[in-house]
């Protein structure tokens, strides 16, 4: 299984509260860029499921990420409340271990779109370690065959690049 575990978007710093943190115009638009990028690395490879935080930022990244799908994803995704920030990384484990078990494939791949610092968490769950600097709209992309995974690789924004 191929796992993409992703950061939401850069998000403004004030709200009511921090579920309903808004993206800012440029985590708008990391996000868009980073999903053409895992569109276009994915190649033929399909997203079989997507799962997203229940907070604003993350379900904006979301959009943004289902736009550059050209909203192919909608029907593939589920919002789930384990996956915020202080979230349990050994649930989420557990839970796609039980998902690919019952689809019976080594094929699948998943995009997790969450926060820190559960993204790093989730990593290090599959990994055993945590070697990605996770800035908003970060992808980490791990592959998990035969009970071992690991992390291929982590993209990061270009807006992080050329700063």
């Amino acid at each position: 299984m191929r796992i993409y575990v992703m950061r939401h978007g850069e998000a403004e710093m004030l709200a009511r509260s921090d579920k309903e943190r808004h993206l800012t115009d440029l985590g708008k638009k990391q996000s868009f860029a980073q999903a053409q990028w895992l569109k276009t690395s994915l190649k033929s490879t399909a997203l079989h499921k997507v799962i997203v935080s229940p907070y604003v930022r993350a379900i904006e990244t979301f959009e943004q990420v289902n736009i550059a799908f050209d909203h192919q994803l909608t029907n593939l995704t589920e919002t789930w409340d384990a996956i915020t920030p202080y979230g349990n990384s050994e649930l989420v484990y557990d839970y796609l271990n039980s998902w690919a078990e019952e689809n019976d494939s080594d094929d699948l791949a998943v995009l997790i779109i969450s926060h820190l610092p559960l993204v790093g968490e989730i990593v290090a769950e599959f990994c055993g370690k945590n070697n990605v600097s996770f800035h908003p709209s970060t992808i980490a992309v791990v592959n998990w065959e035969n009970d071992k995974a690991t992390l291929i690789e982590a993209k990061l924004p270009s807006a992080v690049n050329i700063l």
